[in-house]
């Protein structure tokens, strides 16, 4: 083998390879280009995120006992603008993650070119190496004029051997970054799609939200005395609705045993609700209970603050065996939109007051998945969430024919015993 015979090879493969690496350096440019814009989307999400929690804060501290038309309207217009400012946050999130998978489609395509003249080098040294290995140590010698030759052409190989084993780990390394590119890749997709849901989500709450503004100015025909009317009817038709709920559930047995049941304990269900947790209204005979507002029974569940659009999750897996929405039948009377679902050990959790549902009858639900979000359905004065624990053999899914209302409304019922603390478990 003659060290001046294999020289011409490596040197155009170098000069190849580093072709190649001068040409990535020109799109490195563009990859710059893309960084500069997802950092530049960072920071504005970070001030949207900002700008979007006062519009909460504020929601959260306009609790007003004397309720009047032009409140209620400012109320429903705050909630609006915080919607808007929540899509915009979306928005941002949105335009980030495309320039991510974006950025990382350019760095896999660069990636696997990288890995093509990566596997070239190799097949190279290879090659080279192979054909060295058809002579003997003897005929090299005799190849070689002087022994200072032949230990260099000895030495030649000994190289190639030790960049063929540096390319061999170089390759390996590529293709696990590689794998690692592409898993980042799929994940961002699948951040994609989630934020795509989210915005439809938020954008059907704005329009609901406006709906919603829209009727109450209809119905009122936007005078004061018309509100005042019609706030206090709303009252009238909800003790009555109460009443004969009260009644129909008293008639109820609750047939279950209570040794079934979970031990009280921290964590058995997870809260429904992203932090920060508030409660607003606990379980029992509460000072708002006691007031009458469930005819002498007491809360059946407790609520949470939640703004209008809060996510709302299962507070522990299991089967959702009904949801529906009581304002098809009575508005402004009851749950409003609801959905209740049954647990593996033995509870049953309904969430009320939602604008929006995520899941349907029959549908499986994992710890923390979504399944809708909170709203002001049904009787609220404002958005919060309702949450009800039931003993699950407690509980049964009934039609009331509602002599108040006047028509048939579907509902969870339950005898009292059968309704639990929720903060047994939680």
């Amino acid at each position: 083998m003659s060290v001046r015979r294999q020289k011409p090879g490596v040197v155009l493969f170098c000069i190849a390879v580093l072709g190649g690496f001068l040409a990535f350096s020109f799109g490195a440019s563009a990859d710059e280009d893309i960084r500069q814009q997802i950092d530049q989307k960072s920071e504005e999400i970070k001030k949207l995120e900002e700008e979007a929690k006062k519009f909460r804060g504020v929601l959260e501290e306009t609790g007003r006992q004397v309720r009047t038309l032009q409140g209620d309207i400012r109320e429903l217009d705050r909630r609006i603008t915080g919607l808007e400012a929540t899509i915009r946050v979306t928005n941002a999130k949105i335009a980030r993650t495309n320039l991510e998978i974006k950025a990382l489609g350019q760095e896999i395509q660069e990636k696997e070119a990288t890995i093509a003249i990566e596997r070239d080098r190799l097949r190279h040294l290879v090659g080279i190496l192979a054909a060295g290995d058809n002579e003997t140590p003897i005929e090299i010698l005799m190849k070689n004029q002087t022994l200072a030759a032949f230990f260099t052409s000895i030495e030649y190989v000994m190289t190639l051997e030790r960049d063929i084993h540096s390319a061999l780990g170089e390759l390996r390394r590529d293709r696990e970054v590689l794998k690692g590119q592409k898993t980042e890749a799929e994940k961002k997709k699948l951040e994609l799609a989630a934020l795509t849901e989210d915005l439809a989500d938020q954008k059907t709450l704005q329009l609901e939200a406006r709906r919603g503004r829209s009727a109450l100015l209809t119905e009122t025909k936007n005078q004061e005395r018309r509100f005042q009317e019609l706030l206090v009817e709303v009252e009238r038709k909800r003790e009555a609705l109460q009443q004969e709920i009260n009644s129909l559930e008293a008639k109820l047995v609750a047939r279950f045993d209570r040794s079934l049941l979970p031990k009280a304990g921290t964590g058995i269900l997870g809260w429904p609700l992203p932090d920060p947790i508030f409660i607003t209204q606990y379980f029992g005979q509460t000072a708002f209970a006691r007031s009458g507002a469930y005819n002498g029974n007491g809360h059946n569940g407790i609520d949470f603050r939640a703004p209008l659009g809060t996510a709302v999750f299962a507070s522990e897996g299991g089967v959702v065996r009904a949801s529906g929405d009581t304002d098809l039948a009575c508005r402004r009377s009851s749950y409003g939109r609801w959905i209740l679902i049954d647990h593996p050990n033995r509870l049953a959790t309904l969430y009320a007051h939602l604008s929006l549902l995520k899941v349907t009858p029959g549908a499986s639900v994992s710890r923390g998945e979504l399944i809708g979000y909170s709203g002001f359905s049904g009787y609220a004065t404002g958005p919060h969430l309702h949450f009800t624990v039931f003993a699950r053999d407690a509980v049964e899914v009934g039609i009331l024919k509602s002599r108040a209302c006047g028509t048939n409304m579907t509902l969870p019922l339950s005898p009292f015993g059968g309704y639990l603390n929720p903060l047994d478990y939680l």
